[in-house]
């Protein structure tokens, strides 16, 4: 049985963003398949990880069962240089014959394997360039076509993900393949009070009440939208519920922080943590939450919705993109297509009828969440390693 090797750069980076969670989640939840296989009998590839030597300690604090390591001769610092740049040596040389995964849009040569997966996760680059970073966007635009021309199957995250892909790329349909994320509910679930108040102290976060943004503060989110709708809430209401933005600091986000340096001088409750928002720590952050708003303007997937499901609290989403597919009648959407005080006043709207969006989002939202799984998207990983080529 030919092996899986699945390029791992974006798994041991320090900077662990969106796509390393991504990898780990696949990662684990073909780790379960092969588990369970010991049982029933079914058979799995071996699975191999591709890193840089000198990243091995990294790659064993994850402490998988069965997935194990391939390691190139090179540091990770001049490996990932290589891959930007196109200068990588055709990989199967050194790890052997198999079917190979990219996880990262872009893939690594070949020599000798035919079955390769490219995964994409959004068209931001070339479908809304506005919102994109410009060096990314140009370096994804040039690298992705190039890659697909050696590519056999696709995998991406989302229906409107996968519809968008073969329009603009005319890929095959029956070859592009929908493994979304998913939430690992035993760690995402409703926490206690006594945790969620340890957490809050944790990060500074004073506020007993307080509406999250969960999302990197850049232009595609849409933030300038909810922080004007928050403030045009009540001011009875803003007094007892703040707007608490969780986030690392992306592009072209200058303007959003000065309009926000503004409004708290002006008294509006906006805060953020004191610090970086540790992982552990996130589920506690989101049952803290009354409600959690995400407008943003396109998704590949929209993981801080699913998360926030997961934990029973309240969502509002933009209505475009995969995001219907997330909370399909489990949240509240908004046309975010709308320009200023409509789409201000929608969103504000959304946030006054809290009551009825609490009650729907404790039933039905964990029950949501467990609709999507790591399992059933691992599986699709195997079903195309299992191609005939």
């Amino acid at each position: 049985m030919k092996r899986i090797y699945i390029e791992g750069l974006g798994l041991i980076d320090g900077h662990f963003s969106g796509i390393g969670q991504y990898i780990l989640g696949i990662l684990r939840g073909m780790d379960q398949l092969i588990d369970e296989s010991q049982s029933t009998g079914k058979q799995y590839p071996p699975v191999y990880v591709i890193i840089p030597y000198d990243k091995v300690e990294r790659f064993q604090e994850f402490k998988f069962r069965h997935i194990r390591y391939k390691r190139l001769p090179i540091p990770f610092r001049y490996l990932a240089k290589l891959w930007h740049h196109s200068l990588v040596p055709p990989i199967d040389l050194w790890c052997g014959r198999g079917t190979y995964f990219f996880p990262r849009f872009v893939d690594m040569p070949l020599l000798f394997s035919r079955n390769a997966g490219l995964v994409i996760y959004d068209l931001s680059y070339e479908l809304h360039r506005e919102f994109a970073d410009e060096a990314n966007a140009r370096f994804l635009s040039a690298k992705v076509r190039r890659s697909l021309k050696r590519t056999s199957n696709i995998i991406t995250i989302s229906e409107n993900a996968k519809k968008e892909i073969v329009d603009f790329y005319k890929f095959s349909e029956k070859h592009v393949h929908v493994a979304t994320p998913a939430t690992d509910q035993t760690i995402l679930y409703k926490r206690s009070t006594k945790e969620i108040q340890r957490v809050k102290m944790k990060y500074g976060i004073e506020a007993e009440n307080y509406i999250l943004a969960l999302s990197n503060l850049e232009p595609r989110k849409n933030l300038q939208a909810l922080v004007e709708a928050y403030c045009d809430l009540p001011q009875s209401k803003r007094n007892k519920t703040a707007l608490l933005l969780v986030g690392v600091s992306g592009w072209k986000a200058d303007a959003l922080f000065a309009d926000i340096i503004d409004r708290v001088a002006n008294g509006y409750n906006i805060i953020r943590p004191s610090h970086y928002v540790d992982d552990k720590d996130k589920a506690a952050i989101i049952s803290g939450a009354s409600l959690l708003v995400y407008p943003s303007h396109y998704e590949g997937f929209g993981m801080p919705p699913l998360e926030a499901l997961a934990c029973g609290v309240p969502v509002i989403t933009a209505d475009n993109s995969s995001l219907p597919e997330v909370v399909k009648g489990v949240g509240a959407m908004v046309d975010v297509s709308k320009s200023n005080k409509p789409l201000e006043r929608e969103l504000a709207n959304a946030m006054n009828n809290l009551v009825e969006l609490q009650s729907l989002a404790h039933t039905a939202g964990p029950k949501r969440a467990s609709e999507f799984s790591w399992k059933k998207s691992a599986q699709v990983y195997f079903n195309i390693a299992q191609e005939k080529h």
